[in-house]
This record gives C-alpha cells, sequence and structure tokens, in this order.
C-alpha cells in the first residue's frame, strides 16, 4: 500500500504535465462572482495568458469587466503554473453614497494579479489574489479582490494554435535573441580593442 502510494505522488506530476489547454471558460467566486475565460497566446510567448472576466460584486450593486495579460510558470509540471500579470478594468455602480446622496461612479482603473493554478484532464482550477485600483470611480481606491476559478477546457494544447507554427514563431524569436546577443558581443568586444589600443597608439 505504501508502495503504491508512494508511486502515485511520483507518477501524479507526469500525467498532469502531459495536460495542457489554449482555451478554458467557468466560473469565479470570492470576494465577487462571475465568469471567467481564458486563451493562451503563443504568439507572445508560450505560456502567455489573456483572461477575460465579467463579475458582480456581492454584498453592493456593482461589477466590472476585466481584461488581464498572465504570464504562466510552470511548477513541477506544465499543468501546475503559477502565475502574474497586469490588466485593466471598467465597470458600473448603482450603489447609493451615503454622504451625497448620490450614485457612485462605475470604476475605471489597473488590475495586478498573482496566483496558482491546475489542470486535470478538462478541469482547471486556479486560486488568485487580484488588487483593483481604481483612476476613477467605484467606492474606494483600492480593492483588494480573491477568488478561486473553475473552468471547463474547451480547447486542449494546439488545438486552436498550430503546432508547427508555434514551433516556427518560437524558433524565429530564438533566432533573433541570439542575433541581438551576438551583436551585443561584437559591439562589446570593439569598444574593450579600443580601449586597449589606444594606450599603445599613444
Amino acid at each position: 500500500m505504501k508502495l503504491t502510494t508512494i508511486c502515485c505522488l511520483f507518477l501524479l506530476p507526469l500525467y498532469v504535465g502531459s495536460q495542457s489547454y489554449d482555451l478554458a471558460i467557468g466560473m469565479r467566486v470570492g470576494t465577487e462572482w462571475g465568469a471567467t475565460a481564458q486563451v493562451r497566446l503563443p504568439q507572445i510567448h508560450k505560456n502567455f495568458v489573456l483572461e477575460g472576466i465579467v463579475h458582480q460584486a456581492i454584498g453592493k450593486d456593482e461589477g466590472s469587466v476585466t481584461l488581464l495579460g498572465k504570464q504562466h510558470q510552470p511548477i513541477l509540471s506544465r499543468r501546475i503554473n503559477l502565475f502574474y500579470g497586469l490588466g485593466a478594468h471598467a465597470g458600473w455602480n448603482n450603489d447609493i453614497d451615503v454622504e451625497t446622496g448620490q450614485t457612485f461612479n462605475g470604476p475605471i482603473g489597473l488590475d495586478g494579479t498573482i496566483g496558482l493554478e491546475a489542470t486535470f484532464n478538462r478541469i482547471n482550477v486556479s486560486y488568485d489574489y487580484k488588487p483593483a485600483i481604481n483612476i476613477r470611480g467605484g467606492e474606494s481606491v483600492l480593492y483588494t479582490q480573491t477568488a478561486v476559478s473553475v473552468r471547463y477546457v474547451l480547447g486542449k494544447r494546439y488545438s486552436i494554435w498550430d503546432k508547427d507554427k508555434e514551433k516556427k514563431i518560437r524558433k524565429r524569436r530564438n533566432q533573433k535573441r541570439r542575433d541581438q546577443r551576438r551583436e551585443e558581443r561584437a559591439r562589446s568586444g570593439n569598444r574593450w580593442y579600443e580601449i586597449w589600443k589606444k594606450p599603445a597608439g599613444g
């Protein structure tokens, strides 16, 4: 029994690592509740994800639409990720300001996010901390939002983006970086040569 448990613990990351996705949609529940959708954009980076969120605050008549760009970093496998990112939001607020007797303006501002995500077969689960800074509107300047999101994977990895084209994009990007590093080394070498040469010429 103990041997079986140990084997499962070692094999689980391999199993999880064999799964991936390009598109997932689902529900988000926490300080707000609503819908979330994520799509991987390999044109930016192989692990870059664009997330759209539509949510309603719990306990007040306020909601917003948020768009986030997130970079995922695999932990143990490709399917267990730490993520972080930035984005923006715009929304509505129908609550009454007790001081003025008027409704609040809809919140507009910037967002950050950091969290953990895991995907098991077609189920994607994540927890995030998402501070939102209101540049205009809202009931306060800073909202500290947290939530658990459960999504269904509609498109596994390479189901939307062509695998061969994605490899070509990465190959061109890597070649460009190598060329830039080569040029930087060449410029650096020329500078050192000129510095070394000056005393001899004097």
